[in-house]
């Protein structure tokens, strides 16, 4: 009983407060224009647009460092839609310093399934990096 009552007291003393994140401004975002849309070859050999749907930021306080989570909607579109198909998908995010030194990565590589009939064929992806501060993000495919 006095364990419960111990840990109740606990509970109610920290609260949530310890768990709330500094919400932050994001960092600058930039996409090269030859590495925001770009087509590859599926598995089948035809030709399939890449390119980016939407981005969704959102940026909390890490020390000095800003701990920012991306959610990147990446849009597919094919004139053969006669087959099923996968096209392989490689997506990067960097951040840099004011030097323009790499100061974090995520990757994350897949093949989006292309069902019969569709033209147009969206995934969202999740990634989270570090960013100095001062710092700004790259973000491309490829």
């Amino acid at each position: 009983m006095i364990r419960f009552f111990i840990i109740i007291s606990f509970l109610f003393f920290n609260g949530c407060s310890t768990f709330k994140k500094e919400v932050v401004e994001c960092p600058k975002l930039i996409s090269p224009k030859k590495a925001a849309e770009i087509v590859v070859n599926s598995e089948s050999n035809l030709p399939v647009y890449l390119g980016f749907r939407g981005v969704k930021k959102f940026c909390f306080k890490d020390g000095n460092d800003i701990q920012m989570e991306l959610s990147v909607n990446i849009r597919a579109i094919r004139n053969d839609t006669t087959k099923e198909d996968y096209v392989p998908v490689n997506i990067s995010v960097v951040s840099i310093d004011l030097n323009e030194k790499e100061f974090d990565r995520d990757e994350f590589n897949y093949s989006q399934f292309l069902l019969k009939g569709s033209k147009k064929v969206d995934r969202a992806t999740t990634f989270e990096l570090k960013v100095p501060a001062g710092g700004q993000v790259l973000l491309g495919i490829k």
